[in-house]
């Protein structure tokens, strides 16, 4: 009884708030429905699908073509300056907000059912942070996204397998070669004998010259016998 009146004030009370704090669009400033959350539905349907995950020679897989053997590679949404995306994925990595996470991977897991080439992986891998910079932010974007997916997908997630052994600066920061150098020999595996044989799904945020997945990918190649790899990320940076 005492749960049921605490649940009511408290769905009582942020009623209240809405009303004299309305929530607005992070994109376009209208006013949210209860029902929505950072984006209206409007701005949801202008978010700049790629539609990649309908083709399996799409820009993002032909990438890795001849770097590692993945089964399929996609990113769902364009990551351009002024994109509502970019906005939303810097809100989710330093301003304290995994929900953004969690409701891009959805999002992004309903357009991976709907794909031809679509494998359902073992596992769901998110890129990790070094412990010190997870500490700071207080979550990995990367597991967020996946938590997503792993909802839509009904596939677990394994964010213990894939390590982050030194901490290097942040991708942002550099461009062309120096993203492959600043990755090199960044990851490590743990009990990687455990996982022979698996389909990996690894999952990133951001995707510009893929390194980051590469070096992921490279090390769970080195680490872990017979394993297939598939990799999805929520966006595409166009260098």
């Amino acid at each position: 009884m005492l749960r049921l009146q605490i649940a009511e004030s408290r769905k009582w009370l942020n009623g209240f708030l809405s009303l004299v704090y309305p929530a607005s669009c992070i994109n376009c400033g209208t006013s949210l429905y209860d029902h929505e959350k950072y984006l209206c539905l409007k701005c949801i349907h202008k978010l700049p699908a790629t539609g990649y995950e309908m083709y399996h020679d799409n820009p993002v897989a032909r990438m890795f073509w001849g770097r590692v053997p993945l089964r399929f590679a996609v990113s769902f949404f364009h990551y351009r300056k002024n994109e509502s995306l970019r906005q939303l994925i810097r809100m989710l990595k330093y301003h304290n907000e995994p929900q953004i996470g969690i409701m891009l991977g959805k999002m992004s897991g309903l357009k991976l059912l709907k794909s031809p080439y679509y494998e359902k992986p073992d596992l769901i891998i998110p890129v990790p942070l070094h412990p010190e910079r997870q500490r700071k932010r207080g979550y990995n974007q990367c597991e967020m996204i996946a938590e997503g997916l792993s909802a839509v997908l009904q596939v677990p997630i394994e964010s213990t397998l894939l390590l982050r052994a030194r901490n290097n600066s942040s991708q942002t920061t550099h461009s062309g070669y120096e993203r492959w150098e600043n990755v090199e020999d960044v990851f490590a595996t743990s009990e990687g004998e455990k996982y022979t044989g698996k389909h990996l799904l690894i999952v990133d945020d951001v995707v510009t010259t893929g390194a980051t997945i590469e070096a992921c990918c490279q090390t769970l190649l080195k680490d872990i016998p017979n394993i297939r790899l598939s990799a999805v990320s929520l966006g595409y940076s166009h260098q």
